[in-house]
């Protein structure tokens, strides 16, 4: 590689001073590429030559996510609109002979293929004027579509953040080839909330920093596995509606076994809740039952879905854990443990965070299986299966949505502040439908 760039780079550049390298790897190829160069004895590149690195448009969203904006021709100034692929887009016509290339000899194949080849270059060849005229129109009228939107999104923004902007891209601009994370300008900047995962280490930390007592050092980890005892509980508490009365003995094994663990897992966080909530705690009282909101906008018949019968009004998955937002404010006063509350409500806050950005990931997963599979589905037999991942995807919906719903049913009993109230919403029926408009970028 290193050999092709330098003569390449000699061929015909009288005048030239800067070019542009597409590679698949060019973010790791380009970093020592001078240094070897200066290293070899049969190796030369001029200084005068200004070497820009990129990668092309269809391997750089298999990078990491900071390589798109770093090296994607997009961001390059002065090259106009391409891909920088070049083997790539001949695969198209090279899929007009695969299937009949597939049982052909290894000379054979090889002749079929120059074949193809040089009839699809001297296609170009002569398709040459044609194409270039109408890229040129397609060009126009681009400049023009893109001038309205520009001057649209210029009249609304401000003059100072128009000014500051205009600064912080000339700077990124002209220190790319030195730093290429100054192109880290044009990132998307979101602020994402803070996971479950995350408070409870800050809280760890902070109890830690204090010197908390030994009865609240790993509050919030009891308070955390609660958390996750509950969403087990829901997701047992679904699989059990959706079995109904017609079960096999598999089924019946299965959901045996998961009540027989999730027991276990009670068992342990009750005896826990005597250290963490003091001797007013009686682990004997006998609360009521687990109350869940079921969410699902399939247009199942309900029949499908048997209610819980009496039969298992003392399953696990109706156990009520010992909680301060399931024992109540009045409670937790009583029993000396107060700093329990605002514990649970950022660690609920975390598990709300959690479960919405899971529902953003499964409904447009949802969205983009109608658009490539369920609509492109030509058999019976991929019609099928396009569905089963459709009704898969679905039940992660309806098990996310339940677990916000009770999520924030909990909150609720922790007495929130007016932000908590506006930030954490009541989760609609409406608000699981989904648009195919979400899988196509120019919609």
């Amino acid at each position: 590689m290193d050999y092709a760039l330098c003569e390449a780079a000699r061929h015909n550049m009288e005048g030239i001073s800067r070019a542009v390298t597409f590679y698949d790897i060019n973010c790791q190829y380009n970093k020592h590429f001078r240094a070897r160069v200066d290293a070899s004895r049969f190796l030369e590149m001029t200084q005068d030559l200004t070497i820009i690195p990129g990668i092309g448009l269809w391997h750089v969203h298999g990078h990491q996510d900071s390589c798109y904006v770093r090296y994607a021709s997009n961001f390059i100034d002065g090259i106009g609109r391409i891909d920088g692929e070049i083997m790539e887009t001949l695969w198209a016509r090279l899929n007009l002979i695969s299937p009949a290339a597939r049982g052909m000899s290894s000379p054979h194949r090889q002749e079929c293929l120059d074949y193809q080849m040089n009839d699809s270059n001297f296609c170009k060849m002569i398709r040459m004027k044609r194409t270039l005229c109408r890229k040129y129109k397609l060009a126009m009228n681009g400049i023009t579509e893109s001038g309205k939107a520009f001057d649209r999104l210029d009249e609304a923004a401000p003059a100072h953040l128009k000014t500051e902007w205009s600064a912080r891209e000339r700077r990124a601009q002209s220190s790319r080839l030195n730093d290429p994370e100054a192109m880290d300008e044009y990132e998307i900047n979101i602020k994402k909330a803070p996971s479950r995962k995350e408070i409870e280490l800050r809280l760890l930390e902070e109890g830690s920093a204090r010197n908390a007592a030994p009865s609240r050092r790993s509050v919030a980890t009891w308070i955390s596995t609660g958390l996750a005892i509950e969403e087990a509980q829901i997701a047992l508490l679904i699989e059990v509606r959706r079995m109904g009365k017609r079960s096999t003995e598999t089924q019946r094994l299965d959901i045996a076994r998961q009540r027989d663990r999730l027991q276990g897992q009670i068992d342990g966080f009750t005896q826990s809740a005597l250290t963490h909530l003091g001797e007013g705690f009686d682990a004997d009282d006998d609360p009521d039952d687990l109350n869940v909101d079921i969410l699902d906008d399939l247009d199942d018949d309900p029949a499908d879905f048997s209610k819980t019968s009496d039969a298992w009004t003392n399953s696990p998955e109706l156990t009520v854990i010992p909680l301060p937002s399931n024992l109540g404010v009045d409670r937790c006063r009583r029993c000396m443990a107060e700093d329990l509350i605002p514990l649970e409500m950022l660690l609920r806050e975390g598990q709300a965070n959690d479960t919405l950005h899971n529902l953003r990931i499964h409904l447009c997963n949802k969205a983009v299986l109608f658009r490539t599979a369920v609509r492109q589905a030509k058999s019976q037999a991929l019609k099928t299966r396009a569905w089963s991942q459709v009704t898969s995807v679905q039940q992660a919906v309806s098990l996310h949505a339940s677990i916000y719903t009770k999520t924030r049913k909990q909150m609720m009993k922790l007495e929130p502040g007016q932000d908590q109230l506006q930030k954490f919403k009541p989760l609609l029926r409406e608000q699981l439908k989904i648009s195919t408009a979400v899988g196509d970028p120019n919609a």
